[in-house]
Formats: C-alpha cells, structure tokens, sequence
C-alpha cells in the first residue's frame, strides 16, 4: 500500500467501468474494532468492482494512530490522508480537493460513520457516482446512488442490514448471505513460538478502550482462568495493549500462584499482524467488547464477550456466527455516544462509565456477571467448535 497522500497509477489491467474508486472513512476518534469493520464496506466495494484500484480516504492522525492496521490489513490498495475532523483550515482542505480531483476517481463510496468528509466534496471533485447512506442532512442531495436499509429485523440496523444495503446500491446481483459479509482478516504468516502450548489454547482479553468501562473485573477474568486450568488443562493467553501490561501480569501472576505449572502468556502491546495469527491459533477469546473480539471474528476464531454499558452486541450478532455475548440486558445498556462523550455519563444505576482502574468501581451491568454463566458461554464455544475436552460436565 502507498503512502498516505501517495496514490499509485491506474494498472493497465484494471478493467470495468469502475477502475478507480474511493472509500470516505474520516472517522472521529475509532477504535480498533471500528476500523477492522471497516473491511465490512470495503470487501462489498470490492465484490461489486472486483477490478478497480480502491483508495480509503481517512485523516492524517487517524493514519498516524493506526497505520499498521491502514497500511496493510484492509481491502484497499491504498491510502489517501484528509484534514483531520474538526480541522478548520482552509488552506489544507482546498489542497485536499485538488488532490482528490486530481486522481481519477469513478465511484466515491461514503462510510456511514466518515465525519466532516461527505458526497459533497466527491461532488466539487468530480466525482461521477457517490453513493452512501443519507443522514437528513445538507451532503444528502450530493449522493447519485443513496443507500436504502432495509427493515431492522433486531429494532435497529445491524451490520448485515448495512452490507445489504450498500451490496445493493452498488448492484451487487444477489444479496449477502449474513455469513459471507464479514471477510477475512488479511494478514501475513508470521511465526508465533506462543502457539506450541498444548489445547485447548483460550486467549483472554480482560482489558480494552481506557474512556469506556467495558471491563469484566480483573479477579473474575482470574477465577476464569483457573477453571479453565483446572478443568481443561488449557494454556491461557492474556492479551492487550501496552497500557494494560501492569493488570496482565499481575493476572499471571495471579494465576501461577493459584496453579502451579500453568502455561500463560502475557502479550501485551503486539502488533496487528502477529496478534492476528496468534488468535487465529486459539481455541477461544474471552473478552471485553474490544477491536480484539472483531480480529478473533475475522480469523474465524470462536469468541465469548462481555458485554456492560454499551449497546452494541446487537450490531454484529448475525454477521458474526461463531460469537457469543454474555450480557444482563439491562435497558440502560445502550450508550452509543462516542468515545469523548460518556467519560462522565452515568446510567439508570448510578454507574461510573469511565475505567479507573482494576479496583473499580465496575458498571452494575458486568458486577452482576458471574463467573458460571461466562463459563457456561466458554463451554457452549468449545465444543460447539469441536474442541475435545475433559472435566467440563459440570458447567456450573
């Protein structure tokens, strides 16, 4: 992939009446797993223009902030920086515009969530067809093939009713099937001497994004891990950020002291890529609602997550068939604000929704989760995958 601000020549063989195409994703503060969804839009882009070069047009800071994951794990062929949101420079953003009129492009494909970047700077660049979802707002007249969703099956539109109807203002022939839409994470062979330990292999993400308390408590993901030990003998896997190395080790440390011999790895802080094809070698992710639980997902690992504040389990339930949530359903669980806005929100129980650390306090939501019913899901998982186990009559 080319540089951000650095798009590659049109190859002779790009064939079609859609050779170049660009995807607008300028998203404000995402997380990981926002951005591997991201792959959701461009893989149906891609199936309806299976020949033409794909430019994703993010912000700079976000290309800073993420360029590993940019660079080489998505469907496009390449990146173009924008302003960054909220950017009020006009200078730059009349610079963009020449540079965006400048490419070639056929198709502009405007992301749902892409903010301050719109069909209306695809219109002033020449851009022939726009298509993308309307939000009632002034850029909606400049789209030439608006997105129309279909009736929410699950009260509000998941991620397959999205890829529906993009699949269908692209002129896709058919309509997905809710497991062809979620494509495979791309990734290169990496070797992970972690992966040697013998299965069942259950990789545990106790942490996730610092703003939002999403988090099971750190000694319920520590009772956790010993009866996976305990029970199945499993070598366990805490993974996260490199922010979050101090709560995993002390996990482990946790854990050894508790089952003397255990095999656990701490990884904390490893690239995209490596952390990719270590939970495509797994047996299992347990974890917090997290841009892990989407890699595992894209890998076609099973996964168990906890769900707390947010109200997002219901997006990708269908699109994702070897998931399984564990959540309380309370009403208040459905904050979808963005990350810079809930920090000081609290719900209908008075809850702290910003992580202070692994004393708490935790959301009434995850509190209330107990150990039996995540093991329960963990169990369900495993031999739903065909994993050979022992020990595991007792699920309670």
């Amino acid at each position: 992939m080319a540089e951000p601000g650095v798009a590659r020549p049109v190859a002779p063989d790009r064939v079609g009446p859609v050779r170049r195409a660009c995807v607008f994703a300028q998203l404000h503060r995402p997380g990981l797993g926002d951005l591997v969804q991201r792959n959701i839009l461009l893989a149906v882009l891609r199936r309806a223009h299976p020949h033409a070069m794909i430019t994703l047009v993010v912000g700079r800071s976000l290309a800073d902030r993420h360029g590993e994951l940019l660079r080489g794990h998505t469907y496009a062929d390449d990146l173009l920086c924008c302003p960054d949101p909220r950017d009020g420079d006009a200078g730059r953003w009349r610079r963009f515009g020449g540079e965006l009129a400048g490419q070639g492009f056929d198709l502009c494909l405007v992301d749902p969530g892409s903010y301050h970047l719109d069909a209306t700077h695809a219109r002033v660049a020449g851009i022939a067809t726009r298509v993308g979802l309307p939000r009632g707002d002034g850029a909606d007249g400049a789209f030439t093939d608006p997105v129309t969703l279909p009736p929410p099956l699950l009260g509000t539109p998941d991620l397959y009713d999205y890829a529906l109807g993009y699949g269908r203002a692209l002129g896709l022939p058919a309509p997905l099937r809710a497991g062809e839409v979620v494509p495979a994470f791309p990734r290169y062979p990496e070797p992970v001497p972690e992966l040697a330990a013998p299965a069942p292999r259950i990789a545990l993400h106790p942490g996730g994004e610092p703003h939002w308390n999403r988090r099971w408590p750190l000694t319920r993901y520590a009772a956790l891990a010993e009866r996976l030990v305990a029970r199945l003998g499993a070598s366990i896997y805490l993974l996260g950020g490199a922010g979050e190395e101090a709560d995993l080790s002390d996990l482990a440390g946790a854990l050894r002291d508790r089952c003397p011999g255990v095999l656990v790895h701490v990884v904390a802080g490893a690239g995209i890529n490596r952390m990719a094809n270590l939970l495509a070698g797994v047996s299992l992710l347990v974890g917090n609602d997290s841009g892990y639980a989407h890699v595992a997902a894209a890998v076609g690992t099973p996964t168990v997550v906890i769900y707390g504040p947010t109200g997002t389990e219901r997006l990708w339930s269908r699109v994702y068939p070897r998931h399984r949530g564990v959540s309380l359903h309370r009403p208040c669980q459905a904050i979808t604000h963005g990350v810079d806005e809930v920090a000081d929100r609290r719900c209908a129980h008075e809850c702290v929704v910003e992580y202070r650390g692994s004393g708490g306090p935790y959301p009434r939501c995850l509190l209330d989760v107990s150990v039996s019913a995540v093991w329960t899901a963990v169990v369900g998982q495993l031999h739903g995958a065909g994993t050979t186990m022992s020990g595991v009559a007792d699920v309670g």
